[in-house]
């Protein structure tokens, strides 16, 4: 059921679905004082790896120093070259390409070229900036402000859930990739929200909005959250579950048939079911282009002979095919919604079922808020 008995005026308008002053405002209030996810354990398991990225336009730098997760500025503290320019990679050293200055897991220098060159230098001073990162199953999370709740407090109730369905003793990383959007970040996120537009852009894959009756909302002080059980009419929803369902007895998997879709705030998205999880973010790169980062999960066989091992494979590589022709018949609509808030003049409107919106954009509408209550510019 829903939670709301009214609908709602939208709480943005539509030039802040374009503005330049709404992105730059959205980065220092919305991102930089967040827990934002960041990337996964299993990507950077080995001692040396490493991920690299920005946060609120922050060049952030994760490395695997020993087992810890570390994270820094990717900036060297000497002359200011990035440490690291790949998305992605392993080194013996984090070290500067420039003049070789190596660093620690303290972020302090371990070695210096030419030391000589450098009296008194004061290693502390000099050290790389850190900033706070945690890890809730697979999934790893920074954040810039050295201020505020856990990771623990800020995902509230959905920290259990996300550990459960991202364990990597239960769960492997089938999908990673990147997709670049032409609308502003809050679209993408906004679409992933309600099943509203269902018949409309997903009749050959969902077919039908499953409506008040089969729908569950579910609200966090940071989170909001869609349940469902609903099956369409349509016989090949009817055979895909039910392959699924021979398929997670073949692994030794529960099957419960249901769906849930979980967002934490600002831009985390995860879908999950009985045979895959996916975690997708959206972040921005201009005011009205985004980038999205997906990464989707299947389910491994408790039973562990070479059959149920291949049949989770296959499986997986089905699930990925599926998830990405869902992704695109969602994509296809993002510069059209991009377009028509360039010319829109009035707020929208958000019906009841889609209150997650609501939450969503009052939260955006809030942080902004107190920094322009602030005087800040």
């Amino acid at each position: 059921m829903y939670q709301s008995q009214v609908s709602f005026e939208s709480p943005l308008a539509p030039n802040e679905f374009c503005s330049e002053e709404m992105m730059v405002r959205e980065q220092r209030t919305v991102f930089a004082t967040s827990w934002m996810f960041a990337g996964c354990v299993s990507e950077i398991s080995q001692t040396g790896q490493y991920l690299s990225l920005e946060v609120a336009g922050t060049p952030v730098l994760i490395r695997n120093f020993d087992g810890t997760l570390k994270a820094f500025l990717n900036v060297c503290s000497h002359r200011h070259c990035s440490l690291v320019t790949a998305s992605r990679g392993q080194s013996d050293r984090l070290k500067c390409p420039f003049h070789g200055w190596e660093f620690g897991s303290d972020g302090r220098t371990r070695r210096i070229p030419a030391a000589q060159n450098f009296p008194g230098f004061d290693r502390d001073r000099y050290r790389l900036t850190e900033y706070c990162v945690e890890t809730c199953g697979d999934l790893i999370f920074v954040r810039l402000s050295p201020d505020g709740p856990a990771l623990k407090d800020w995902l509230g109730d959905l920290f259990d859930r996300i550990l459960q369905v991202t364990d990597r003793s239960d769960w492997t990383l089938a999908m990673r990739r990147d997709v670049v959007f032409d609308a502003n970040w809050k679209i993408p996120v906004e679409a992933s929200l309600e099943s509203y537009h269902i018949p409309e852009v997903h009749a050959a894959t969902f077919s039908e909005d499953p409506g008040e009756d089969k729908s569950e909302h579910a609200f966090g002080g940071r989170t909001s959250t869609f349940r469902t059980s609903f099956n369409t009419p349509r016989w090949i929803d009817h055979l895909l579950k039910t392959v699924e369902q021979c398929i997670l007895k073949i692994l030794g998997v529960p099957f419960t048939g249901r769906y849930e879709h979980h967002h934490v705030l600002p831009n985390l998205l995860i879908s999950h079911t009985d045979s895959l999880t996916l975690v997708q973010t959206v972040s921005p790169t201009g005011s009205q282009m985004s980038v999205s980062g997906i990464w989707q999960y299947r389910r491994m066989s408790v039973r562990r002979n070479p059959f149920s091992r291949l049949i989770s494979w296959g499986w997986g590589k089905f699930t990925n095919i599926l998830t990405w022709q869902i992704l695109k018949e969602d994509i296809r609509m993002y510069p059209v919604i991009q377009r028509g808030e360039r010319a829109a003049k009035v707020r929208g409107i958000l019906g009841r079922c889609e209150e997650r919106l609501h939450f969503f954009e009052t939260f955006v509408a809030q942080q902004v808020q107190t920094l322009q209550d602030g005087g800040a510019t």
